[in-house]
């Protein structure tokens, strides 16, 4: 790699890598790099990389792309990525989302104690939704967690972190949600979907209906800065949940609540 001599030791590394390695593992780690250091709550997107590491929007895109497909990164609703809980896993970096599950995790224990039924946290990735965190309910009759991920229209939590998002953003997580599945959303699904999130924004909780007689609630997590990171959610069968639905939907939005006070006093210290 070569080193411009007029970029003094102090200045950002983007002046420094004007001709990235050929090496496609190095160009790999070079942006996996760019990524660690935009993680700090916020994020980083393509063009930001594409500037700090020298490498052309395409390859910078490329390589984000299979750096996600192995787990390593994911991208929020504004389109930014961020480290996964992976590299943690390995022993290896700052996790945003493994700092979450951790500031989480007592508020999810405090609804679990309550009603005994499936707790989850769960992140938006692109039109995907991933479960980081669960917690099983004890009774015989219990819904189950297909998967680690599941498409952002068919959750209850993806609904919840998309009723926080602009408009454009809403429409674009919807259709990479629906491609994600082989299918696409018809112009009257998209305005009811619309109109649902309208309405979970309102009364700051979002469900979905599988039509498997299992009832899903969830509410938005924050960060400081007001954007939604996250979503707490609880199912279970609809005939323990729907007769205390009121105080359900109560748990879960004082979960999220909780959890995004406590994710916004660790950013002020």
């Amino acid at each position: 790699m070569s080193v411009d001599p007029a970029v003094g030791p102090g200045e950002p590394a983007s002046r420094e890598r004007r001709d990235p390695p050929s090496n496609v593992l190095q160009r790999g780690l070079l942006v996996l790099e760019a990524v660690a250091r935009g993680t700090n709550r916020k994020g980083v997107g393509v063009t930001a990389i594409s500037t700090e590491t020298g490498l052309d929007k395409s390859t910078a895109s490329r390589l984000l792309a299979q750096l996600r497909d192995a787990g390593y990164v994911r991208q929020d609703g504004y389109r930014r990525y961020r480290l996964t809980a992976k590299l943690s896993e390995l022993g290896a970096g700052y996790s945003d989302v493994e700092d979450l599950r951790i500031v989480a995790r007592r508020h999810l224990e405090v609804m679990h104690e309550r009603f005994d039924e499936e707790i989850h946290l769960a992140v938006l990735d692109g039109g995907l939704m991933t479960f980081i965190d669960y917690i099983a309910s004890s009774q015989l009759v219990r819904s189950h967690l297909t998967g680690r991920q599941r498409p952002v229209h068919e959750t209850a939590a993806g609904l919840a972190i998309l009723a926080h998002l602009p408009h454009e953003t809403r429409v674009e997580m919807l259709r990479l949600s629906a491609q994600s599945e082989g299918q696409v959303l018809s112009d009257e699904q998209m305005r009811t979907t619309l109109a649902e999130l309208d309405g979970a924004r309102e009364r700051g909780w979002a469900g979905f209906d599988r039509g498997d007689d299992v009832i899903r609630y969830a509410s938005a997590v924050f960060a400081a800065d007001g954007e939604p990171v996250a979503a707490a959610c609880i199912s279970g069968p609809s005939f323990r949940l729907s007769p205390q639905g009121d105080a359900v939907a109560a748990a879960v939005i004082e979960a999220a609540a909780a959890t995004s006070q406590d994710l916004a006093g660790k950013e002020t210290h």
